[in-house]
């Protein structure tokens, strides 16, 4: 058998059964979200034959039953095979996914956004923010809602609900409607803009939202709630975007201030 049989390390197996069980999923789903990532990273590489399931029912504490659903759950993607008499095994010609990388600054995300492509889904021509966002800036006339599914080299990686304020969406209506948000928004109110504010949390896709991203349902996705105000706190931006967890990382740099 393939190194991928042996068993890992204490303490990294450890971890993977905190994971597991410290999960709100069913152990199934976050059985088979471990094991894809596992696949799809390119750590068990292609034709290489998975531990038996007996094997991998020790390894993560749960019953041969939640073993048997997560390799089903893979085997119907196309990332495993299963050969009869012999095994388990890793199925050859993986695409890797593109990883998106949700940085913390204004240019890098500028450059996580080129070449990718939004799909209308609703649209609402006029109505107000939502009261929460009062604590975000202050509102500037009417918005434009729009909720759209987002896509990267052909897979879908986000859905977000956005409001943009009607003053900019009617410098480049066209524009907007076709293409991410935010670089024409850099493009048509450049001088205007003050800063963008993120907040970042996990959670786990509802049926609506795993639908969209093609994921299972409770799957863990990344929420990035962004606000754009200009130079006078008025809110000119507010998108909820919630991203596939298994395609999306999120880096942001701190500076270490010198010692004194």
């Amino acid at each position: 058998m393939d190194e991928i049989g042996k068993r890992p390390p204490a303490d990294v197996e450890g971890d993977a059964r905190r994971r597991l069980h410290g999960s709100a999923q069913p152990f199934y789903v976050s059985l088979s979200s471990q094991l894809r990532s596992e696949i799809v990273e390119g750590r068990w590489p292609a034709a290489a034959q998975l531990p038996t399931i007996d094997q991998l029912s020790e390894r993560y504490g749960v019953a041969k039953v939640t073993v048997r659903q997560a390799l089903g759950m893979l085997a119907s993607e196309g990332l495993i095979e299963r050969i009869q008499g012999k095994g388990t095994f890793v199925a050859e010609g993986i695409k890797k996914p593109k990883i998106i990388q949700l940085e913390s600054s204004w240019q890098s995300l500028l450059q996580m956004l080129e070449g990718n492509v939004p799909k209308p889904l609703e649209v609402t021509p006029v109505c107000d923010l939502p009261p929460q966002a009062a604590a975000d800036g202050i509102a500037t006339g009417t918005y434009r809602y729009m909720r759209r599914v987002h896509y990267s080299d052909g897979e879908p990686y986000c859905v977000l609900d956005v409001f943009l304020a009607n003053g900019c969406y009617r410098r480049a209506p066209s524009d907007f409607d076709t293409k991410m948000i935010i670089p024409v928004l850099q493009r048509v109110a450049k001088r205007s803009l003050g800063k963008m504010t993120q907040c970042f949390r996990i959670l786990t896709a509802d049926l609506g939202i795993a639908r969209l991203l093609d994921l299972p349902l409770n799957a863990p996705i990344g929420e990035v709630r962004r606000v754009i105000t200009n130079h006078d706190n008025e809110i000119l931006y507010l998108g909820v975007g919630r991203y596939r967890g298994d395609l999306v990382v999120f880096n942001t740099t701190i500076e270490v201030p010198p010692a004194k």
